[in-house]
């Protein structure tokens, strides 16, 4: 089968957010910083026998560093959902529970490590707190608005469509955690594309609902299809990896990234055609993997 060439897909803007998630993430750093910082009282302490508070700042620094990780999921998720345009957020808050454990963090650090007493340690915990709010923002809250006014144009129910967009974007998920099972990076990172793409395709109908029908055949049968073969070659990657299988895997993996793009371009110019053509050259290979 000859090699399908990958193809740009998606405005500028919207692949720059994608690249910049991972930077979005970086800016929580700051609270690791300050985790660190209080390594060094800590020693003092330690070396001090010292126990309560060695045994607050031990809690403060955990707590920071466990902040840090909200926050960073936070904000790669709502990355995610700005590029993908997906309606329905994270059901954890996870940038106000990032927030409210660097604030509890220095509170516990300021009551029971430092000299400064009860009041200036409220006084740590609320300005970390709303530091935290104001650097990284709140979490974003369902805007169904625009999907129901889209929907009611294409003459469908907003519940039917956003249950069928969150039922799909739990497949992409499921993609990605397939992935991560994967030991080559560059495996990893075409996957990484194939997701981009799914999701790109789940804005498109987010915006013009009136493509659901049309996109069923994406939505329910290719979707799970990408997720059980890439399941399915992750357990066998030790044997199969550098024989004929492996290398049909990637030119499988091709194949799904085109038809995704296909779809994806069929979505945006409203022509179907060519697309059934590629769509069942898709299904017959996901057939030959048995996971079809």
């Amino acid at each position: 089968m000859a090699r399908l060439p990958a193809r740009r897909i998606g405005g500028a803007a919207r692949e720059d957010l994608g690249a910049f998630a991972p930077a979005l993430a970086r800016r929580a750093w700051i609270l690791r910083i300050f985790a660190v910082l209080f390594a060094w009282p800590l020693v003092i302490r330690l070396l001090g026998f010292d126990g309560g508070p060695a045994l607050a700042l031990v809690f403060g620094i955990a707590l920071f560093w466990l902040a840090a990780r909200f926050i960073e999921r936070g904000l790669v998720l709502e990355a995610e959902r700005a590029r993908a345009q997906l309606v329905a957020p994270s059901r954890l808050p996870n940038k106000l529970l990032g927030s409210l454990l660097a604030g509890a963090a220095a509170a516990i650090i300021g009551q029971f490590a430092s000299p400064g007493g009860p009041l200036l340690a409220l006084l740590y915990g609320g300005l970390t707190f709303f530091g935290c709010r104001l650097a990284y923002g709140a979490d974003p809250r369902a805007d169904r608005t625009a999907l129901a006014q889209a929907a009611d144009r294409a003459g469908l129910r907003a519940t039917e469509v956003l249950a069928a967009l969150e039922e799909a974007e739990r497949k992409i998920r499921g993609i990605e955690e397939a992935a991560m099972a994967l030991h080559a990076r560059e495996l990893q990172e075409r996957i990484a594309r194939i997701a981009r793409i799914a999701r790109a395709v789940l804005a498109e109908l987010a915006r013009d609902p009136k493509d659901m029908p049309r996109a069923r055949r994406f939505l329910v049968t290719y979707l799970d299809g990408t997720r059980d073969v890439i399941a399915k070659f992750a357990e066998q990657q030790h044997a199969v990896n550098d024989t004929p299988l492996g290398e049909n895997f990637r030119r499988l993996l091709d194949l799904i990234e085109n038809v995704f793009t296909e779809q994806l371009e069929v979505l945006r110019r409203d022509d179907r055609l060519d697309l059934e053509v590629k769509l069942e050259v898709l299904e017959t290979q996901l057939r030959r993997e048995g996971v079809h």
